[in-house]
C-alpha cells in the first residue's frame, strides 16, 4: 500500500525539481546580473541589516502573493486556456523563484538561524537530492542532460550573436545619450 501511495507523491516530486531546475537556469543568471545595478544594492544592503524574523517576512510576502496565480493557472489549464495558463504559471513561477532566491541569498545565515526554518531547509534539500539521485539512475535523465547542455550552448551563442549585433546597430545611436548622461553625473 505504502509504495502504491509513494509513486504519485514521487511523480509530483520529480516534475517540481524538474520544473524548478529548468527555471532556476535562466531565473538565477538574470536575477544576478539585476543584482549588479547599484540602486539593488542598496537596497539589498538595507534588507541585509533587517533582523530573522524581517528577513522572513520579507521571503514569505512575496511567495503568498506570488503562489494564487500559480493556482490560477490551474484553473485556466482547467478552463481548456492553456497558453493563458502557461504565460501566468511562468511568469509567477520567475517572478517568485528570482526573489525567492535573491532575498535567500541576502538573508541565508539569518533566515537558517530560525530552527524551523533551518529543518524545513534541509529537509527540501533532502527531497531534491534524492529526486537528482534517481533520475540520475534513469537511462532518459542523462540523455536529457546533454539535450540541456546543447540547447544551453546555442543560446549562449545566439545571446553573444544578438548581443554583438545590437552593439554595432545602436552604438552611434546612443552616444549623444551617453554624452548627456556623463554631462549630468559630472555636474
Amino acid at each position: 500500500m505504502r509504495r502504491v501511495a509513494n509513486a504519485p507523491l514521487l511523480s509530483l516530486a520529480v516534475i517540481v525539481v524538474v520544473l524548478d531546475d529548468l527555471f532556476r537556469a535562466f531565473v538565477i543568471p538574470a536575477v544576478r546580473a539585476l543584482a549588479r545595478l547599484r540602486l539593488v544594492q542598496r537596497v539589498e544592503a538595507g534588507i541585509a541589516r533587517l533582523p530573522p524574523v524581517g528577513i522572513l517576512l520579507l521571503f514569505l510576502i512575496p511567495l503568498a502573493i506570488i503562489e494564487p496565480f500559480k493556482i490560477y493557472a490551474l484553473y485556466l489549464l482547467g478552463e481548456g486556456r492553456f497558453l493563458a495558463s502557461l504565460v501566468v504559471f511562468a511568469i509567477a513561477k520567475i517572478v517568485g523563484l528570482g526573489l525567492a532566491e535573491r532575498l535567500f541569498a541576502i538573508g541565508r545565515d539569518k533566515l537558517l538561524s530560525i530552527r524551523w526554518f533551518a529543518w524545513c531547509h534541509a529537509r527540501i534539500l533532502s527531497i531534491r537530492d534524492r529526486v537528482h539521485a534517481w533520475l540520475a539512475q534513469t537511462r532518459f535523465w542523462p540523455r536529457a542532460l546533454r539535450i540541456v547542455g546543447v540547447i544551453r550552448a546555442k543560446a549562449a551563442s545566439w545571446r553573444r550573436a544578438s548581443a554583438r549585433f545590437l552593439r554595432s546597430r545602436l552604438r552611434g545611436r546612443f552616444a549623444a545619450a551617453r554624452r548627456r548622461v556623463r554631462h549630468y553625473r559630472i555636474a
